[in-house]
């Protein structure tokens, strides 16, 4: 096996990831806070549109940034393993995300 292979047996989507449903309005929007120690939490925000790229947001919109989908599964992959250097991940951070509408 290869560096950039998966193990046999390794699940190619998160098991905790919602299937979308075709039945609800195409939009989905998956959202987070993030706890800050001197001042209130951080709102995280993507917004998955059909056919369009994913929109991020961080801080209420302050920042905010369009990716394709291979940029966010390339983001996805370089983040995970620059925060898993960083340590255990927080307790906060082992939720399931439910996509809203709105």
């Amino acid at each position: 096996m290869t560096a950039h292979e998966l193990p046999e047996g390794t699940p190619a989507r998160m098991p905790y990831a919602d299937e979308p449903d075709p039945a609800q309005e195409p939009r989905r929007f998956y959202r987070l806070r993030a706890p800050h120690v001197e001042r209130a939490s951080v709102p995280v925000t993507v917004r998955v549109t059909p056919d369009a790229d994913l929109y991020v947001a961080v801080g209420s919109g302050r920042r905010r940034m369009y990716l394709t989908p291979n940029e966010a599964w390339a983001l996805w992959r370089c983040l995970s393993e620059a925060v898993a250097s960083t340590g255990e991940p927080p307790e906060w951070i082992r939720v399931h995300i439910t996509p809203t509408h709105r």
